[in-house]
Order: structure tokens, then C-alpha cells, then sequence
């Protein structure tokens, strides 16, 4: 439902009476840039940042033949009209990969300071990987965190997050991880999703190696990516995650030590993290012990126990009699 929402919203932006909206263009191979007159230092900037990154990406990501589109909007109106639902204040760019729309603000409009040229290459990477994957294969958090491992966002903050969370046991467990990207309420809880992703992503990266990396990714076009997971690193997403949380005690005492931790209170908030793991693990585990027990006894009965004359033999020597007087 979500996905034919947005490629409604997308067929609109890209109909003639949009399109006019924004009088002026910059072509290029790849490329076709939207703007208005006061943008147009800002649009030339954009399509330099979007020749050099698609060169940069060939290699993995090929844009393929047909241009994509981007918009740049001078007004925050005009961003909201057309992202409608995405209109958070730092939000500086939006894409519709799936009719290689991207939609971007004026870093002018934003609050804090803006990694323009970052956000830029981030929104390329998502309709760069549309074009060549299917993306249903791909979990929201390997989307966003191979977008930002290639535009070279938020390292140092991002790292130093991830920490935090795990240091108060607030690491997004798997499953939740694609509903809060679906459903971002608070822009806090946001970011850290964002976070936890490109750690994950990096995680992944490392284990696997870049060229083995990019051919799992590639593998995403025909198969899950629990299927990739398994042929690869013998493990499930569930598996994978674990093994992500467990390595995170080395960023946390990075991060702890040139925050100024003391050692006692690194250890206290180490053994509370690795309680708060152990405790949801065994919850896991009990959950899934009673799915097997349903799965397995939730067809029998009191009418399917066995009567107690089918398994008392009365002339078995080692059967208790009931009528002797020793038992009385």
C-alpha cells in the first residue's frame, strides 16, 4: 500500500503542471535538475555533486539509461507540498526510487548545519540501488546504511550514538528496526535508527569484505536477503544481529574513554547492557519454546489422555496395590 502510494505521489511530480512549477533545467547524461532562478547556484552545485558521485559508483551502482530527475525547492511550502508525510525540519532531501525522483531542500532552510553535498549522494544511492536490485529484498536498514556508507555521513556522531544506545541498553531490536524507519515519530529515536543502520551496515561490510559485499548486495535482484545471510556468513538476520551487538562493546569503551568515564562506571554499564542482551534473548527463547510446544501438543486433549487401565498393569509385580493394607 505504502509503495503505490508513493509511486502516485511520484507520477504527480513528475506530470507537466509540476514540472512547470519550476521553469528552469541543467541536463546532463544522467541527469535532469528542476529549479527556480534564485536556486541556480545551488542546482549547478547539485548536478556537480551528482555527475561525480555517479562515477564514483559505476562500478557498484550503475544509474543505467534513463535520467533521473531531481528538484531543488528554494521554499519550505514547496518542499512540504511535495513530500508531503517528510516534512520534518532537518530533513534536507527525499527520494522516489522508483521513478528516480529526488526531491531536495535548500541547506538556507535548515535549522542546524547541513551536509549538503552529503545528503545529495545519500538520496542518488537509494535510486541508484532501485535500479539495480529488487527492493523488496532489501531491509530498510541495509537501504539507509549503504546509502550512508557511500555518501560519507555521520561517522563520528553516528559511531558515538550506537555507543550510547548500547551502553543503555536501548539498541532497536530487529524486528522494530523496519517499523520505526515506517512510522518515525520522534526525530530522536529517528537518528538512532539511522545510526544503528550504518553500524550495522559497516559491521556487515567488515566481516564480509568490500568485493564479496557488493556481490551479496547484487544478489539481492534474485534472493532475500536472509538467503544471502545464510550462503555467505552461515547465519540468519536474527544471527547477524546478535553478532553486530555483541562487537559493539569495543566502540563503547572507545567512546567511554574519551567521554570520561570512569573504569567502575564502564564495568556498571557493561554488566547492565549484557543483562539487558541476556534478558531478551532468553525472552526470545521462550517464545519460541512455547510456539514449538503449541506446534506440537496444541491438538491433544483431556479426551485424548490415556486411560490410567492402559498403562497400570494390575499383574505387573511393580505396580502398587491400592487395596493393600500398607498403603492405607
Amino acid at each position: 500500500m505504502i509503495r503505490r502510494l508513493a509511486i502516485l505521489l511520484c507520477a504527480l511530480l513528475l506530470s507537466p503542471c509540476f514540472l512547470a512549477a519550476h521553469a528552469l533545467t541543467l541536463t546532463d547524461q544522467n541527469f535532469v535538475v528542476h529549479y527556480n532562478e534564485p536556486e541556480e547556484a545551488l542546482a549547478k552545485r547539485t548536478l556537480d555533486v551528482l555527475v561525480t558521485a555517479s562515477k564514483e559508483f559505476e562500478s557498484s551502482l550503475p544509474a543505467g539509461p534513463e535520467p533521473i530527475t531531481v528538484v531543488v525547492c528554494g521554499t519550505i511550502q514547496e518542499f512540504a507540498q511535495l513530500a508531503r508525510g517528510y516534512t520534518m525540519p532537518n530533513v534536507l532531501g527525499l527520494a522516489f526510487p522508483e521513478r528516480g525522483l529526488i526531491l531536495l531542500k535548500s541547506p538556507e532552510l535548515v535549522r542546524e548545519p547541513a551536509d549538503y553535498r552529503g545528503t545529495v549522494r545519500h538520496e542518488l544511492v537509494h535510486v541508484l540501488l532501485a535500479r539495480n536490485v529488487n527492493m523488496d529484498n532489501v531491509p530498510r536498514w541495509l537501504n539507509e546504511g549503504i546509502a550512508m556508507v557511500l555518501s560519507g555521513e555521520f561517522r563520528y556522531e553516528s559511531t558515538a550514538r550506537v555507543a550510547q544506545m548500547y551502553l543503555s541498553g536501548k539498541t532497536i531490536d530487529y524486528r522494530n528496526l523496519e517499523y520505526v524507519f515506517l512510522a518515525p515519530g520522534r526525530e530522536l529515536e529517528f537518528g538512532d535508527a539511522y545510526a544503528q543502520s550504518l553500524s550495522m551496515t559497516r559491521f556487515l561490510l567488515r566481516k564480509l569484505g568490500e568485493e564479496e559485499f557488493w556481490r551479496m548486495v547484487h544478489s539481492l535482484k534474485t534472493e532475500p536477503l536472509s538467503t544471502a545471510l545464510r550462503t555467505r556468513l552461515n547465519m540468519n538476520e536474527i544471527e547477524f544481529y546478535d553478532a553486530w551487538v555483541r562487537s559493539l562493546w569495543k566502540f563503547a569503551l572507545v567512546f567511554s574513554l574519551v567521554s570520561g568515564f570512569s573504569v567502575f562506571q564502564l564495568m556498571a554499564l557493561l554488566t547492565f547492557a549484557a543483562y539487558i542482551r541476556k534478558r531478551r534473548r532468553g525472552q526470545r527463547l521462550l517464545r519460541e519454546w512455547e510456539t514449538e510446544e503449541a506446534e506440537m501438543y496444541g491438538d491433544v486433549t483431556s479426551d485424548d489422555a490415556p486411560d490410567e487401565s492402559e498403562w497400570m498393569d494390575e499383574d505387573d509385580p511393580s505396580c502398587p496395590d491400592y487395596d493393600d493394607p500398607r498403603l492405607r
